[in-house]
């Protein structure tokens, strides 16, 4: 699923949350003109959450000399901010 297919069904769900909050929704869905996909739904989830997951920052792994980035396995220096392999963001403290 693209970026732009994930942010639409995102606007879209927002949009029926707001409806709900503010009693502008009869919770009839099936009329609703909002109404998505359940499988589009269930994709644009969980690609969501993997694209959030691979922003958290990793601690990285001590190795006798050196450090290891643990998603790719990239020497870090000490207090590099980001795994120049990867690109993910280093957490050094707990």
């Amino acid at each position: 699923m693209t970026i732009q297919r994930m942010i639409e069904l995102l606007e879209i769900e927002h949009e029926c949350m707001l409806r709900g909050s503010h009693d502008d929704c009869d919770r009839n869905c099936a009329d609703c003109d909002l109404v998505q996909d359940d499988g589009d739904l269930h994709e644009m989830y969980t690609d969501v959450i993997a694209l959030l997951k691979e922003q958290e920052p990793v601690k990285p792994i001590r190795l006798e000399n050196w450090w290891k980035c643990p998603s790719c396995g990239g020497n870090i220096v000490v207090n590099m901010k980001h795994c120049p392999g990867c690109g993910r963001k280093v957490k050094w403290d707990g």
